[in-house]
């Protein structure tokens, strides 16, 4: 096998490794660390190899990180998830992002469920995230924020012990990696992991034992490890919803070979149509692979559809991407000459567009050249001619509002095989 070059041949280097140690079944201490952390392992690998380009951050400075720990440390004390639980007919884990709608931020993936809970009476209570420190949906009853799990995850880690047999088995695998000149700290992930899994998995357990829910409903189960294996071993049903793109490459939900038991990965998927549900080989029964409609899109579809086109296009950036988007566009710029270019960052980048060479190079060079962040997407969507990027789920979303497509053959791209089948896109 030779050194990965691009996602396709990151994920059959994964799979080799897997299959070659084991390491989908690898515990420590009841942890199976690769299976819980695979997702941040291909990320962590991708950068590590030049495949994705390590994310720009702005540094915080000292007086924003002391307010952002006063908040974590209030937060933890005030709205602490253990406190005033009892037993609830259903639990739901919301994405942290917000999005304003009819003048109130809400999370998108989640807001008509919880409708929907309402309207049945069952009852439930919903966990929140911070994110970026903050918390800006609007607080309730029916609220808990999870910012207490987050400061003792880091605070407290409890002490593991290793055998002989799974620290040859860390060894043979920084071997193996070194082999392609990946240095990369694998014993120091995985055992930090695990020290990390036992705390927040003993946390949900508690909040699962005074809840006692029928169901669980989450958002990215695959940052959710801890919990959905302290609902296993209570017997009680996860159900995830999707929230983006996935295909045989994305690793949160592809497990191509593997007949194993997985004890991270929800009992139920529910997507959004039948593209999805059809689009790859699930490691769960088919049955339990259910149809929820975005019901978000399809209210913005409806409301903007009588927007007229213009000749614009959308670029839709993606963290560890935008700037060879950007850079590709410099390259191709006859192509784009005509039409004014919207950059539309991704929520995580906000505040950061300064960080990008050349995206600001594009900028200063050319003046049909506009960077925006938190705008109105399907607005912007209904609105433009084109859209442009890799795998962003947002190209789904502008197929929708009859975009036509531009992607750039940059990393990720191998997600959108089935997309490019279907649909007349551009390949730059």
């Amino acid at each position: 096998m030779k050194k990965p070059e691009n996602v396709k041949e990151l994920c059959e280097f994964i799979w080799y490794l897997e299959n070659k140690y084991n390491l989908l079944d690898f515990e420590i201490e009841g942890v199976k660390p690769w299976q819980a952390h695979r997702i941040e392992i291909y990320y962590s690998l991708g950068k590590e190899l030049g495949i994705f380009e390590k994310e720009l951050k702005r540094e915080m400075s000292k007086l924003e990180k002391l307010k952002s720990l006063k908040e974590l440390i209030k937060n933890s004390i005030f709205n602490n998830p253990l406190f005033n639980l009892s037993k609830k007919d259903i639990l739901v884990f919301t994405h942290p992002r917000s999005k304003k709608f009819d003048n109130e931020f809400i999370d998108i993936y989640t807001h008509w469920l919880i409708k929907d809970l309402k309207k049945s009476k069952n009852s439930y209570i919903e966990f929140e995230e911070h994110f970026n420190g903050k918390h800006i949906r609007k607080n309730n009853k029916n609220k808990r924020y999870l910012d207490f799990i987050n400061l003792l995850r880091n605070l407290y880690k409890t002490s593991i012990r290793i055998n002989k047999e799974q620290r040859k088995k860390l060894n043979d695998l920084e071997k193996e990696l070194k082999k392609f000149n990946i240095h990369y700290d694998i014993s120091f992930v995985l055992l930090n992991r695990v020290k990390k899994f036992i705390p927040t998995y003993k946390i949900y357990k508690q909040i699962l034992y005074k809840t006692r829910p029928k169901e669980i409903y989450v958002v990215v189960s695959y940052g959710r490890a801890e919990l959905i294996k302290a609902a296993k071993d209570l017997g009680i049903r996860t159900i995830e919803l999707q929230h983006g793109t996935f295909s045989k490459y994305h690793l949160g939900y592809s497990y191509p070979n593997y007949e194993g038991k997985l004890d991270y990965f929800p009992d139920e998927f529910w997507v959004w149509n039948e593209y999805w549900q059809n689009l790859i080989e699930f490691p769960i029964n088919k049955e339990n692979i259910k149809i929820y409609p975005f019901k978000y899109l399809e209210i913005l579809k409806n409301k903007y559809k009588v927007h007229k086109k213009k000749n614009q296009v959308v670029v839709l950036g993606q963290g560890g991407l935008t700037d060879r988007m950007a850079q590709k566009i410099l390259k191709n710029y006859k192509f784009f000459e005509d039409k004014k270019i919207i950059f539309k960052l991704h929520p995580e980048e906000y505040g950061r567009s300064n960080l990008y060479y050349n995206l600001n190079n594009l900028k200063k060079q050319h003046k049909n050249i506009e960077i925006v962040e938190d705008v109105d997407l399907y607005k912007l969507l209904a609105q433009s001619e084109y859209q442009a990027g890799v795998f962003s789920t947002a190209l789904y979303e502008g197929v929708e509002f009859e975009c036509k497509t531009i992607l750039f053959n940059l990393p990720g791209i191998e997600y959108m095989d089935r997309f490019i089948n279907i649909y007349k896109v551009i390949v730059l």
